[in-house]
């Protein structure tokens, strides 16, 4: 197997120094559609978030400096990917930040914890959206948001990688709104720039 691919794999659950290699780099090429994202949010009353797929945890560390007084978890089901999140936000670890291994379809924290919930590249890794969906609305407090980033099969790059990681799956946008909406969410707003798709969307 090439290293190219090998590493395309690895995006969907990093181990090993390979598994390193690609969170480095998706902390590195992923940061100019973070800050995007990111610029997007309304920070106003955030004091609780979680980043479920926090991968390398570069956005933890975004967002740990954007909300200073917030409390921001992350988990992720790579145990690679918690350790480099560790890693990167050490100073803030136990105090203000809180990086667990962990599953999206079966969050293991009580009814209406977060006031936000952000997932950047990593809802297509997702095997049964609409349990992680309602996973996601269940852990939101009423009023909360959950913002993701998402790119369907119109982007060249995104849909090439699906066909070679066998995890991955894109559906149109519309199918990710109507999915939303059946778990119970409202306000569905998406925004584009290029073939990216910011999505937010409040708890009822």
């Amino acid at each position: 197997m090439g290293l190219y691919k090998k590493l395309i794999e690895m995006s969907a659950r990093p181990t090993g120094v390979a598994g390193r290699l690609m969170l480095w780099f998706m902390n590195l090429s992923h940061t100019p559609m973070a800050k995007w994202h990111l610029s997007l949010i309304d920070w106003r009353d955030v004091n609780t978030i979680l980043d479920e797929g926090c991968g390398g945890g570069k956005n933890i560390q975004r967002m740990l400096k954007r909300c200073p007084m917030a409390l921001v978890y992350g988990i992720d089901y790579a145990e690679e990917s918690v350790s480099a999140s560790r890693r990167l936000n050490a100073d803030a670890l136990g105090k203000r930040c809180f990086i667990e291994q962990g599953d999206a379809l079966s969050l293991a924290f009580e009814d209406g914890k977060f006031d936000l919930v952000t997932a950047f590249e990593t809802v297509y890794f997702w095997p049964d959206l609409h349990k992680a969906f309602s996973e996601t609305y269940r852990v939101l407090k009423d009023g909360g948001r959950f913002v993701f980033s998402y790119g369907d099969r119109e982007n060249k790059v995104m849909a090439s990688w699906e066909e070679q990681i066998e995890a991955m799956h894109l559906l149109p946008i519309e199918n990710i709104k109507q999915i939303l909406a059946e778990v119970g969410f409202c306000q569905i707003e998406v925004r584009r720039k290029g073939a990216a798709f910011h999505v937010e969307c409040v708890k009822g």
